[in-house]
């Protein structure tokens, strides 16, 4: 069952790989670069199908592209900005979580004012939440959002 599930969690993750690099226009930007992909995804899956014969060296393709595919599970996932959102409040914008934070990205009323903003932050569009968690970001860095800063991997 291990072995199993281990299987199909490699192929989500090299179908999310693969996804991004179209996505992203690396498959089919110049033929040098498309070669050179192909050469790593073609030694990617020699290595896994010889697995029995190499155990480490299967280890060692296995977690590097398992780090690939966490890296690209996070551009498909979305950016920055709604990854915070999702942490901080579930993605919603007009979120009053009861502890005196408010709105996508958990403002307290005094930072949204202090950014020049008026009302309650979860009371103002999405565009105006977007744009004031974009300022602070800029101004104080992300560790306005401690916990989920470090959790999506934002620096």
């Amino acid at each position: 069952m291990r072995n199993l599930l281990g299987r199909s969690s490699l192929l989500v993750a090299a179908l999310l790989l693969a996804i991004t690099l179209l996505s992203s226009g690396v498959l089919s930007a110049e033929p040098a670069g498309a070669s050179s992909v192909s050469r790593r995804s073609s030694a990617v899956v020699r290595s896994s199908s010889s697995r029995a014969q190499r155990p480490s060296a299967a280890r060692h393709v296995r977690s590097r592209f398992a780090r690939a595919s966490r890296s690209a599970i996070r551009v498909i996932a979305g950016d920055v900005w709604a990854q915070l959102r999702a942490c901080e409040s579930g993605g919603r914008y007009n979120v009053n979580s009861g502890n005196g934070f408010y709105g996508a990205y958990q403002f307290h009323p005094r930072t949204w004012r202090g950014l020049g903003y008026p009302g309650l932050p979860h009371q103002a569009p999405p565009e105006m939440q977007d744009e004031a968690a974009r300022k602070l970001q800029a101004r104080s860095g992300w560790g306005q959002w401690p916990v989920c800063s470090r959790r999506i991997g934002a620096h």
